[in-house]
């Protein structure tokens, strides 16, 4: 059986002429549905940032990779993702967009992120799921499986030009202090029978805000 892995990288980007927060992609795995065991900063992971993987951890490595089937798609594990601010002097940031290049990862693959964006906030991780499935083998698919999540959409669909917009779950719909997070983008790879073996080239996705 062939196999294959995913890197996976993060540009965060702002708006303004004059940056001054510190703001993060995180990711939130283990524990139990409402307490993540680890909130990882993905910064000092990579880059890449992520890898997709049979598997629940944030390790960037070749261990659980996704095998290709010979049937039927086969998921990795979710990932639970979103911003954080984690230092800096400012007013303000709204007006979050999440997007890619519109390329995607080839024949065979898509990489999906729910349509619903779990709650998640500097007080509370109400929406987190933990992911599941069987490990080295496949994750359970979000839709069916994943309590916040009612459909999906291929990630590739948002471009710059129509992205996805991400919501806020802190006071007012905005973050405007150190530690507070957007809600939690719930992301996952499906590999076909047609995908290719080896690890796939990285793939860029954007986080856009605006910020006072």
């Amino acid at each position: 059986m062939h196999f294959i892995s995913f890197k996976y990288a993060f540009i965060l980007m702002n708006n303004m002429i004059i940056m001054v927060a510190t703001v993060a992609v995180f990711f939130d795995f283990g524990g139990v549905d409402g307490t993540p065991a680890t909130l990882q900063d993905t910064t000092s992971l990579g880059p890449p940032n992520l890898r997709f993987k049979t598997a629940d951890d944030a390790t960037i490595d070749n261990q659980n990779p996704i095998p290709i089937p010979s049937g039927a798609a086969i998921n990795s594990f979710w990932k639970s993702i979103y911003l954080k601010v984690t230092a800096g002097t400012f007013t303000q940031i709204d007006n979050v967009k999440f997007y890619t290049d519109g390329g995607g990862f080839g024949t065979g693959i898509i990489t999906y992120v729910g349509d619903q964006l779990p709650v998640k906030n500097s007080g509370a991780n109400t929406g987190y799921v933990v992911a599941t499935g069987t490990a080295g083998t496949s994750g359970n698919e979000i839709v069916a499986s994943h309590a916040g999540i009612s459909a999906k959409t291929d990630a590739f669909t948002f471009t710059s030009g129509s992205p996805m917009t991400i919501t806020i779950s802190e006071a007012s719909g905005l973050m405007n202090a150190i530690g507070e997070t957007t809600n939690y983008l719930v992301t996952q790879m499906n590999v076909a029978s047609t995908a290719g073996p080896g690890n796939l080239a990285d793939e860029t996705w954007t986080y856009q805000y605006d910020e006072i």
